[in-house]
């Protein structure tokens, strides 16, 4: 439970404190990541988590490292040997890179370790983070005004939008009424704002998490023709909520222009092949694109690396949620609920600032349903004659 309660208030620290901001990021998109009062609660939060996951788990930490599989042990790896990217510029700098560096790696293990919760309780944690990022988005509404030219407040629609993908994400990893409101008010609060980056990772997560959950039922058929009959007869509603008609949110569309910001990240991946290090691009060098910075930071080939492993885990996702053999219904659900997920996330980084980070909801979600350690060790001995096997739970035997 502590470990469910932590990861709780980590949620609700990255998303909670946008409602007090008074900076307009649609006016000043580096206010986000130099904001004191973000940092600060972003700290708390992790912080937190980190502390409660390492006094409650820590036995399960080396275990946790033996069950990932060859992606995720080449992406820690690349971050790893990333250290050495570090060191250029001043001490201060090239320290502050370190300990981010260290501290990613951390991150990355104890989100990993999260997974071995027993799956009722994982299920009940995902469903109250979810809930937790959608109260959110009400919250905000109901304080700061109806969305005016897609900007609630002073919160930019992106990164309104974040929250609320994650917390659609997280709905479908547990059943019920609960999860499906959370869904339609995700949803709804997101087409508000016009966030198509985050529209198209929710109808990814849900269409993929269907079809593979059950596919082609009859219901499924049903439901993809009516939906089918629905686009048709709403097309125009469509294009409006998507702004498809509006020539000033084109493809090279952003805070002030994204092909601007490609083109800056382009020059100055070119003057750095090898990289830079991790958390060490700022402002408009990073291209607002996660997959740009990761090239920029962890170099041409690390960062290339980390794209082809996350690539390669969201195929084995894919294929381990097609797989029902002997899976219960809860197991089913878990593998295609990540699937989908990882599918929309991957999709959404094209347009988010960064892909690794520690200080927002977006990353953090991709970098849960990312680092999913396998569901039972690779062996396990066999139970003595007369003697029933012991009841796993999250993976691990107990005692």
């Amino acid at each position: 439970m502590a470990a469910s309660v932590a990861f709780w208030a980590w949620c609700a620290l990255l998303s909670y404190p946008l409602l007090g901001e008074n900076v307009n990021f649609a006016e000043a998109a580096a206010a986000y990541t130099t904001s004191a009062t973000q940092i600060v609660y972003q700290v708390i939060g992790l912080a937190a988590f980190l502390s409660t996951m390492c006094l409650a788990f820590h036995s399960r930490f080396l275990p946790t490292i033996g069950r990932m599989n060859t992606p995720q042990l080449a992406i820690l790896a690349v971050v790893f040997l990333s250290f050495g990217l570090q060191l250029h510029d001043g001490e201060l700098a090239t320290l502050t890179g370190i300990f981010y560096t260290a501290l990613l790696l951390v991150t990355l293990l104890t989100l990993s370790v999260l997974w071995t919760l027993d799956p009722a309780d994982f299920e009940r944690c995902m469903g109250v983070a979810s809930v937790i990022l959608c109260s959110f988005g009400i919250l905000a509404i109901a304080i700061l005004g109806w969305p005016k030219d897609r900007t609630v407040g002073a919160i930019q629609p992106n990164l309104f939008a974040a929250p609320l993908l994650a917390a659609f994400i997280f709905s479908q990893f547990r059943p019920g009424a609960l999860g499906l409101v959370v869904r339609i008010l995700c949803l709804a609060m997101i087409a508000l704002v016009s966030s198509r980056f985050a529209l198209i990772g929710c109808m990814t997560a849900l269409v993929l998490h269907k079809m593979t959950f059950d596919p082609l039922s009859p219901r499924k058929l049903a439901a993809l023709i009516i939906a089918i009959l629905a686009g048709i007869l709403l097309w125009p509603q469509i294009v409006e909520i998507l702004a498809l008609d509006d020539s000033g949110r084109g493809l090279s569309s952003g805070f002030s222009g994204r092909d601007e910001r490609w083109n800056l990240a382009m020059a100055a991946i070119a003057d750095n092949p090898v990289g830079i290090g991790f958390k060490r691009a700022l402002g408009d060098e990073a291209g607002h694109n996660g997959y740009l910075k990761l090239l920029l930071e962890f170099g041409v080939t690390g960062g290339g690396l980390i794209i082809f492993f996350l690539a390669c885990s969201l195929a084995a996702a894919g294929i381990e949620a097609s797989i029902a053999a002997s899976k219960t219904a809860q197991q089913r659900r878990f593998d295609c609920a990540r699937f989908g997920g990882l599918a929309g996330l991957s999709f959404g980084a094209f347009f988010q600032p960064q892909l690794l980070s520690l200080g927002d909801t977006f990353a953090m979600a991709l970098l849960l349903l990312l680092f999913r350690p396998r569901s039972t060790p690779q062996s396990t001995p066999a139970p003595a004659a007369g003697v029933a096997p012991r009841p796993i739970s999250g993976g691990y035997l107990r005692s």
